[in-house]
């Protein structure tokens, strides 16, 4: 039996066309992937994201224990900050992207993937080290979290706060009350554009979701899926864990070197990507725009125009809808990273031209 987010009959009275996502009932649409994808571009969209795993990690130990458990650096974070990080396995392959809440002076929240949540607690308990003093909460059932985003997501969401949300700086949260509901409202998100991710009780999430949309109804506001959030996330290159990144590639592969805290000492992986920085990596995961009108797929073989053989995959694809022309991430040899490189997407046999670009593929037109 697949489980149910504490707004999945909310989702079932909006007629959204539900899914198995990672183990979850989960929208994949509403109104249409498209019209969602534009609403959130243009004006503001709200998600259900709480299928994503909420871990609390407290204690004396705590920092020290996610240091040596995590690439960034969390001595680094204040109370009331966030950071992008990753979770590595022995070799520097990725357990899982994640970000790191930093709550009180010993109090840590991790948001990990949904189909990473047990993995990853497991991987954490089975790590307890030297660190004294931590303690582990799955408080996914308990914490709902929910998604605004969108150019005018400042507007509808600061509308319903008893503080001034204008002041909150990007990948910042505080405690807060919305809606006279207490939250934690935080400025992330995984769509390039301005936005919050709101954790509140489970039980009064239905409430929350509700007054959201209430509010927003003058700003155009819709419910968004899970379609419409992955061609937002494609349009500026993010990583997409089981396509783009795995236990089989490294941050220093995937372009994700800056969330590795090379000075801050050891921690589990350090040695491997160490050692892998130091020879480089053979591969690189680039971003790829074709010069036809054709669409790129996961899988999708990458074919070198020089010798006609083939050098990679597509690991995640799509048109996407602003820039109207296929665009996709995958891992090419050193020789092929350069931006401007001409290759070929094999789709279903036919050979497609296409060039590699650096990501992000939609940048934000000044305003």
């Amino acid at each position: 039996m697949m489980e149910r987010t504490p707004l999945h009959e909310q989702h079932r009275l909006a007629g959204a066309k539900l899914i198995d996502f990672a183990g979850w009932d989960m929208p994949i649409q509403y109104s249409g992937v498209i019209d969602e994808y534009q609403t959130v571009r243009n004006r503001v969209g709200l998600f259900d994201v709480s299928h994503m795993g909420r871990l609390g990690i407290s204690g004396t130990g705590a920092g020290a224990f996610l240091q040596r458990m995590t690439t960034n650096d969390v001595m680094k974070l204040a109370v009331g900050q966030a950071q992008y990080s990753m979770v590595c396995n022995g070799h520097g392959g990725i357990k899982d992207d994640i970000f790191v809440y930093r709550t009180g002076l010993h109090d840590y929240l991790l948001c990990v993937n949904a189909s990473n949540r047990i993995k990853i607690l497991d991987w954490l308990r089975q790590h307890p080290g030297n660190d004294e003093g931590w303690t582990i909460e799955d408080r996914t059932a308990a914490v709902a979290q929910i998604a605004i985003q969108g150019p005018l997501s400042t507007t509808v969401l600061g509308s319903l706060m008893e503080d001034d949300l204008g002041t909150l700086k990007l990948h910042h949260f505080r405690e807060s009350r919305v809606a006279s509901l207490g939250c934690l409202v935080a400025r992330t998100g995984y769509t390039g554009e301005p936005g919050y991710e709101i954790n509140v009780p489970s039980d009064e999430a239905p409430v929350l979701w509700n007054r959201l949309l209430e509010r927003g109804r003058a700003q155009g506001i819709k419910p968004a899926g899970l379609g419409a959030r992955d061609l937002l996330r494609l349009d500026m290159g993010y990583l997409l864990y089981g396509n783009d990144i795995d236990e089989e590639t490294t941050p220093l592969e995937a372009g994700a070197e800056w969330t590795i805290s090379w000075n801050k000492g050891d921690f589990v992986g350090s040695q491997a990507l160490l050692r892998q920085r130091q020879t480089g990596p053979t591969r690189h995961l680039v971003g790829l725009e074709l010069l036809e009108k054709a669409v790129p797929r996961h899988g999708c073989k990458i074919v070198s125009k020089r010798t006609s053989e083939p050098i990679g995959e597509v690991t995640s694809g799509n048109l996407s809808p602003l820039l109207q022309k296929g665009i996709g991430l995958g891992y090419v040899p050193f020789d092929y990273k350069e931006a401007g490189t001409e290759i070929l997407i094999d789709i279903r046999g036919k050979l497609v031209p296409a060039r590699i670009v650096k990501p992000p593929f939609y940048r934000k037109p000044k305003r």
